[in-house]
């Protein structure tokens, strides 16, 4: 049985595959058109770099033109951006820069040494044209040999020695940038970086004197130590205070409007009236009286005391205010005299005199009994601090995990997300949906450039919206790392980087893959259920048809939606309506720059990766997709991170995002060798012992991978402090 299939469906694929990259070309040049027009005009959004942040870490200019800021940007040291942005946004544009070094080597391979074997000695009419000229499936009938095969198992051997190089060379030099980073002048100035949190502090050392005592080992000694007790009485005052500074400031916001208003309608009236006088009226002095003329005191802003403010006594706003926030300053004041009389809840904070000591302290084995002080955290900030986690335990901290991943793996199994990424998958392969069942075949008979857009740019799309939807899913059904107890908001992003990536590997690679093949061997399923695996097996390689068409997706389009920052466009439009009417919102919309979110970025572009180390060989066009890909990325992203974007020093991980992305390469290669191997048993079926020798080639290789793997993750992990806390 071979996997050739009919001409309407190969002509339905190409013809998907041109009209998916004409319209991200298109997308591209309006996006990147509207990019360069706005750009010159609203530098608030496109190069707030260039004078909001401090002297020392502003943005240069770059050259004005269409596309001469390109070169001009493209010229500067990419080490520019560790000082400027953080080593977190220095190793994401170096992990791209990578990426396409990696896919332009897999395309020189792929095409000097595949490309031929597809295509040369093989004529053309063999009953596949377009995409499948130059994919595995044109291998078919008399051309189906092992010599030819044996091409596929040289290339998978040199493009996974040279990605386990490549891997090797780049966590060496993430260990030295990461030290190096870590050791500057800069970072070791922060208190941050001389501070260790340790949880599970057993009660004996719940003091200030035994924690010095405990910790004088360390070179240079203790500066000073933070026990964290319970203070929930004090938080509640000081959050009240909060919310109350925020309702006196929006009151006095809504008083300043409605005087502004009433001595308009006072200069408008006087206006009219030819004989006042409007110059003595405009200098008049903004007295009380004035004030209260303007607007009487029965006007002024009130509200009401009791429950969501729909009952109680009606008052005055910001007299009240006003007094409620001195009655909590005195509470506040008592509360904090007393405050070393609260509970221990089991964690403490200690900053060392140097970073060497810091180090040492959180490298230690600390306690002699089991489950104390278990976890130990650097480089701490208070703002990256989850305080509702530090109470817990070392079992319920075990235990929250645990049902955290089980509800995690429950949202990736849900029935309608299985379904929604079957239904992506079969719009893919929509072509051969029309050949089996008739009654669909008006989507195939539709004018184009219909049946195009449907299989070519609506599968991507839909891909893309699940996978921008689902972060938020996680949020809404609490199944983060915030249930994990993980203590640092950095450290619950990387969480989420692990959990994101192992769901677009499950819906965005593995069922996508099986749903678009298994969509050409339905009638075949139905008609000889026997050769299910075998027919499944043979119709996978013509799944790429859809990676290709979302390669370009996200390498045209998505780039261009990258630059020309949407959200935040429209942010700057309306931000000040409706969270800008008082000086701390109108501060954060007008000088606050935006900042990135790895957990959230990263797992796309490992997705990307692996999608095109799967199918390198088996459709080494993808090669040339992924390099292009990573290409417009780069550009995109070296321009937001220079220009736009703004890391803060709490939330900086120093790299940590680096090794996962790293890993997540394996992953990919994992994938090519397996599925090399499966279709070259697959191919054995015909008792041909050179299939059998090139599919026990591929085990072999599998074997190398995972060693290389072991061995990279048990050099690397220890050298690089901090890698104990996503492991």
């Amino acid at each position: 049985m071979t996997s050739v299939p009919s001409d309407a469906a190969t002509r339905a694929s190409s013809k998907s595959f041109v009209t998916a990259l004409v319209t991200s070309t298109a997308l591209l040049a309006v996006e990147f058109g509207a990019f360069v027009i706005m750009k010159r005009k609203m530098g608030r959004i496109y190069s707030p770099r260039t004078y909001l942040p401090p002297p020392d870490k502003r943005a240069n200019v770059l050259p004005s033109g269409p596309f001469k800021w390109i070169p001009g940007m493209l010229r500067e040291p990419l080490d520019d951006v560790i000082h400027k942005n953080g080593l977190d946004a220095y190793l994401y544009l170096r992990y791209i820069r990578m990426m396409f070094f990696t896919f332009f080597v897999f395309s020189v391979f792929t095409a000097l040494v595949i490309v031929p074997v597809y295509t040369v000695g093989i004529p053309d009419p063999v009953g596949i044209n377009g995409l499948e000229r130059i994919t595995w499936v044109h291998l078919a009938g008399e051309y189906d040999t092992p010599e030819r095969f044996s091409a596929h198992v040289a290339v998978a051997y040199l493009l996974t020695f040279f990605v386990i190089w490549l891997i090797r060379r780049e966590m060496l030099h993430f260990v030295h940038k990461r030290h190096e980073f870590l050791g500057s002048r800069e970072y070791s100035r922060l208190a941050q970086a001389r501070t260790v949190l340790i949880t599970n502090v057993p009660d004996e050392l719940a003091n200030e004197h035994e924690l010095r005592q405990f910790a004088s080992f360390v070179p240079g000694g203790v500066d000073r130590t933070w026990i964290y007790r319970d203070t929930k009485a004090l938080n509640d005052v000081f959050e009240q205070r909060q919310q109350a500074c925020e309702n006196l400031e929006s009151a006095e916001v809504n008083y300043l409007n409605m005087i502004l208003k009433a001595w308009k309608r006072r200069l408008k009236l006087r206006k009219k009236d030819e004989e006042a006088d409007t110059k003595e009226t405009e200098q008049l002095p903004p007295t009380q009286e004035l004030i209260d003329e303007l607007v009487p005191r029965l006007q002024r802003p009130t509200h009401r005391t009791g429950m969501l403010g729909l009952f109680g006594a009606k008052v005055d706003s910001i007299d009240w205010y006003k007094v409620e926030i001195a009655q909590m300053n005195e509470k506040i004041n008592d509360a904090r005299e007393h405050i070393v009389k609260g509970k221990f809840l089991g964690s403490a904070f200690i900053r060392c005199n140097l970073q060497l000591g810091a180090h040492v302290l959180a490298q230690c084995v600390s306690y002699h009994e089991p489950n104390k002080m278990y976890s130990k955290y650097m480089e701490v900030n208070p703002k990256d601090i989850v305080w509702a986690n530090l109470d817990d335990g070392v079992l319920e901290m075990r235990f929250r995990c645990v049902m955290s991943w089980l509800a995690s793996a429950g949202t990736y199994f849900k029935q309608s997300r299985y379904v929604t990424s079957l239904f992506i998958g079969s719009l893919s392969n929509v072509n051969e949906v029309c050949l089996e069942f008739r009654w669909l075949q008006w989507i195939c008979d539709a004018p184009d450039p219909i049946p195009g857009f449907i299989q070519g740019v609506l599968p991507p799309a839909l891909l893309a919206i699940m996978f921008a939807i689902l972060p938020f899913i996680l949020k809404a059904n609490n199944i983060s790392s915030w249930y994990e107890c993980i203590p640092r908001y950095s450290l619950m992003q990387i969480s989420v980087y692990r959990r994101f990536f192992l769901f677009l590997i499950f819906h965005g690679f593995i069922v996508v893959t099986l749903s678009s093949g298994i969509v050409g061997t339905i009638q075949e399923i139905i008609e000889r259920p026997a050769d299910t695996v075998q027919s499944l097996a043979q119709q996978l390689p013509t799944a790429s048809n859809f990676f290709l068409t979302y390669m370009i997706t996200q390498g045209l389009a998505g780039a261009g939606m990258a630059l020309i920052q949407l959200f935040p466009l429209i942010l700057h439009f309306f931000g000040k309506w409706f969270m800008g009417r008082t000086p701390r919102q109108a501060y954060t919309v007008t000088f606050q720059m935006p900042a990135v979110k790895f957990g959230l970025l990263l797992p796309r572009l490992s997705l990307l990766a692996v999608i095109g180390f799967a199918y390198s060989v088996i459709s080494p066009l993808i090669n040339i997709l992924a390099m292009l890909t990573y290409a417009t990325y780069y550009v995109a992203w070296r321009f937001l991170l220079t220009q736009v974007f703004d890391q803060p020093d709490e939330v900086e991980t120093a790299g940590l995002y680096f090794p996962m992305a790293m890993s997540n390469l394996f992953v990919g290669l994992y994938v090519e060798q397996v599925s090399l191997g499966a279709l070259f048993l697959l191919k054995a079926s015909g008792v041909k012992t050179q299939f059998i020798i090139e599919a026990v080639a591929m085990l072999v290789l599998i074997i190398i991978t995972i060693i290389a793997h072991v061995s990279i993750h048990r050099s690397y992990h220890r050298k690089c402090q901090g890698l104990q806390y996503w492991r």
